[in-house]
């Protein structure tokens, strides 16, 4: 195997991804479209005093509902991005057969240490600032360990919400308040469309580099 044939088993990994997330978030996407079209079973009903509730708009809890499903779909298929990654830079390590000894605070340190020592490639020099893909990687890893007893929400570490307060990954609103009071609220993390696409393309080109170097 090449290293080139990393690269395509990586981008095939990446479209499968793109399709994915676009067929499992279609129907929380149809949802709320109903929703805002009035359309059939979200039709608005008659003024009833006896029931109108004036606290919220009809159908908010399902609205609600479909936008925390288009998250959690966003966060599935993040974490799908960060596999990729991680698995693209492994097989070429296990592909070059010398065994990763580098030492690093978390796993894209200790490889970034790898590749320049072994095999002269420095994450440094590529398009992609390595802090970018530690974004990606920080945000997937609060995606998998800050679940909390209610709900589904996730939010940021103290490390990801000190580096990145207004990042790729952080709700808007929790961005404007991480702007007025910095390093004091942690974002509750979503990852919208742009923000997926964002992150397949940080991938892609770091490994295109990659590819291009050795």
């Amino acid at each position: 195997m090449k290293t080139m044939d990393l690269l395509a088993g990586l981008r095939d990994k990446l479209r499968f991804i793109e399709r994915h997330y676009v067929a499992a978030s279609t129907p929380f996407r149809e949802i709320k479209r109903k929703i805002e079209e009035h359309e059939e079973p979200f039709e608005w009903q008659p003024f009833d005093p006896e029931t109108y509730n004036c606290d919220e708009p009809p159908f908010s809890a399902e609205w609600s509902e479909a936008t925390e499903s288009l998250n959690i779909e966003g966060q599935a298929a993040l974490k799908l991005v960060h596999s990729a990654l991680h698995e693209y830079l492994t097989s070429f390590i296990d592909l070059n057969r010398v065994p990763l000894t580098a030492k690093g605070k978390n796993w894209l340190e200790r490889y970034k240490k790898h590749f320049l020592d072994v095999y002269g490639i420095d994450f440094k020099k590529a398009p992609v600032p390595l802090e970018d893909l530690e974004e990606v990687n920080l945000a997937r890893n609060d995606v998998e360990h800050s679940g909390q007893p209610f709900g589904m929400t996730r939010r940021q570490s103290k490390e990801q919400a000190l580096r990145f307060p207004d990042g790729l990954f952080v709700d808007d609103i929790d961005r404007d308040m991480a702007r007025a009071s910095p390093g004091t609220w942690p974002g509750r993390i979503v990852v919208t469309d742009a923000g997926l696409a964002e992150a397949i393309r940080r991938v892609e080109t770091f490994c295109k580099f990659i590819d291009e170097q050795s």
